[in-house]
């Protein structure tokens, strides 16, 4: 089955700061925005999507951990069926003037297509005493 999406905006990544780049059509979209501190990034890993890049299901956990090709979907592989990359962010500045968003890091690179975002709530998205495979434990908690 075939899905459109569109992209609401795009990654804008250089050595003074990061800024999540919103279309105009797509700006009214961030009213109360403000009120959160953190928001979810979906986008696209366009440089990861190649014919090659969506068959892949096996990928190498990062720093292996002693541990043989893990599946896609038990890791963070940007190589996948559909390369959609998702991150939590903490909101810097919201520049209405520009329909910008400030952020304070993104694993994406300049330019990447924005699919969506969404509010970051701590009821819903965070887990207590989750299990995670070893190649994430004891990852430095730098961001929240």
């Amino acid at each position: 089955m075939i899905y459109n999406l569109i992209s609401i905006g795009h990654v804008r990544k250089t050595d003074s700061g990061i800024w999540l780049v919103i279309e105009k059509e797509f700006w009214d979209a961030t009213v109360h925005l403000d009120l959160f501190s953190h928001i979810i990034v979906l986008w696209w890993i366009n440089r990861m999507d190649t014919p090659e890049a969506r068959r892949t299901i096996l990928a190498d956990p990062p720093k292996k951990k002693g541990l043989t090709a893990s599946g896609v979907f038990a890791c963070r592989s940007p190589a996948r069926p559909n390369p959609i990359g998702h991150t939590i962010v903490r909101i810097k500045e919201i520049d209405k003037l520009n329909s910008y968003i400030i952020v304070d890091h993104m694993d994406a690179d300049d330019g990447t297509p924005l699919l969506d975002i969404k509010p970051y709530l701590p009821s819903s998205d965070r887990v207590e005493n989750a299990k995670v495979a070893p190649w994430f434990r004891n990852l430095e908690k730098k961001y929240f």
